[in-house]
């Protein structure tokens, strides 16, 4: 698929006009390839094709509006292949249902102390950590993970022109008139300016209200970013290659506890008194 920029093809009869077209259909007749772009795709002409060995590969081709400011058409089509897709079905936690009467009954029958007595701050930690995930399991409810997230930034009135414009692309495509294009054309700026308002005021607005919800601000320069930053895989300690989460953290933690500075309390310096009196007194 691309721009071979071979206008002077007629797809439907395979004649051509011109040396260079000539001798790219016969390329392609040479080659059994099969051309099923059959429409216009910048002005009159067929400039974008797509090729393929067998015809029924391709199938459900369509000429759709430009893409922003560029003056060739969108092409869109199906490729079969063999083979099942894997469709996995991923599940999140549903923290809008949560059954927190459950919950509050669940913990209070924990007895906290007589649970961490004599415990060491690791081994609360492993229990608390424990009870909390096994709360979590057992009263928040899962539900099935969107498959595309919504653009935040988009807001209704840029939705609306967005709509409009691919509209008025379906009228020109139906008619063919200039007045059409115009009318066209004039949505396609509209809807471009109101999607850089709407980006620059959602961007505007996360900026301001950083302090209360940086959340919202690092989600979005992480979405922004080509390269996505994550942990892993690691390499512990024995040569062996770490890929799960848990054991990512645990070898994490077995790191920095190694670096940490262990100070001699023996010797610790003996501080000088700087207040006198009661101290309700200062207070």
């Amino acid at each position: 698929m691309g721009d071979f920029n071979h206008g002077h093809i007629q797809w439907t009869s395979l004649q051509s006009t011109g040396r260079e077209n000539q001798e790219f259909l016969n390329l392609v007749q040479d080659t059994f390839l099969s051309q099923r772009v059959l429409e216009a795709t910048r002005g009159e002409n067929v400039l974008d094709i797509v090729l393929s060995s067998q015809k029924e590969f391709v199938d459900n081709v369509k000429i759709c509006e430009p893409l922003g400011c560029s003056d060739h058409n969108q092409i869109h089509f199906i490729i079969k292949v063999k083979g099942e897709r894997n469709r996995k079905i991923r599940y999140r936690k549903n923290f809008h249902k949560v059954r927190y009467k459950d919950m509050r009954e669940y913990l209070a029958k924990i007895d906290w102390n007589k649970t961490l007595k004599n415990k060491t701050a690791t081994e609360c930690w492993n229990i608390l950590k424990s009870e909390i995930d096994r709360v979590v399991d057992k009263f928040v409810p899962l539900k099935k993970q969107g498959k595309r997230s919504k653009k935040k930034h988009l807001s209704k009135e840029a939705i609306r022109k967005i709509k409009y414009k691919q509209m008025m692309w379906k009228r020109y495509r139906h008619t063919g008139s200039e007045e059409d294009y115009s009318i066209y054309k004039e949505a396609l700026n509209q809807a471009t300016a109101e999607i850089r308002n709407a980006k620059r005021s959602y961007e505007q607005k996360i900026a301001f209200n950083i302090k209360h919800d940086s959340k919202s601000f690092y989600a979005y320069v992480r979405s922004k970013q080509k390269v996505q930053d994550k942990v892993g895989p690691l390499e512990s300690i024995d040569g062996n290659i770490i890929t799960e989460g848990f054991l990512m953290a645990e070898n994490l933690n077995e790191y920095f506890s190694s670096v940490f500075t262990r100070e001699d309390i023996s010797i610790l310096p003996v501080l000088e008194t700087k207040f006198e009196g009661r101290e309700f007194d200062y207070l």
